[in-house]
């Protein structure tokens, strides 16, 4: 209970942390301090503070609409891995390797898919 009470808290913690960087305005004249929130390729959100604001990518400067436009498809290629996994782990094969461990060191850990694995290696062994 304890350690499950201090997992949530430090996750809401580093939740809160965001990429805070300096935006600069279209035409240079003006920055300001925010994190980064999301990117859909014609909107930006970014946070200050307590507030969110949501504005045109377009006043932004190029390079800050280039980063911005990076990020946003990271956040949306991570979130479709994600419904892939989930997708996949419903499937009968993904049900199969719900048991699914990986070699750490030098003992076997129960390991979560994160993302559609890309390959298989089957291993068997059998003794007599």
């Amino acid at each position: 209970m304890k350690k499950t009470f201090l997992t949530a808290i430090t996750s809401l913690m580093l939740a809160g942390l965001g990429q805070a960087r300096t935006w600069t305005s279209a035409d240079g004249s003006k920055t300001f301090e925010g994190d980064f929130v999301s990117c859909d390729g014609t909107s930006v959100t970014v946070k200050r503070g307590l507030k969110q604001m949501t504005f045109k990518l377009t006043l932004l400067s190029d390079e800050d609409q280039e980063w911005a436009k990076a990020e946003g498809e990271k956040i949306a290629s991570s979130e479709a891995n994600k419904i892939a996994a989930e997708e996949f782990s419903g499937s009968k094969f993904g049900k199969a390797l719900r048991k699914l461990q990986k070699f750490d060191h030098s003992k076997f850990t129960k390991h979560e898919l994160e993302e559609v694995p890309k390959y298989f290696l089957l291993y068997f062994a059998a003794s007599t």
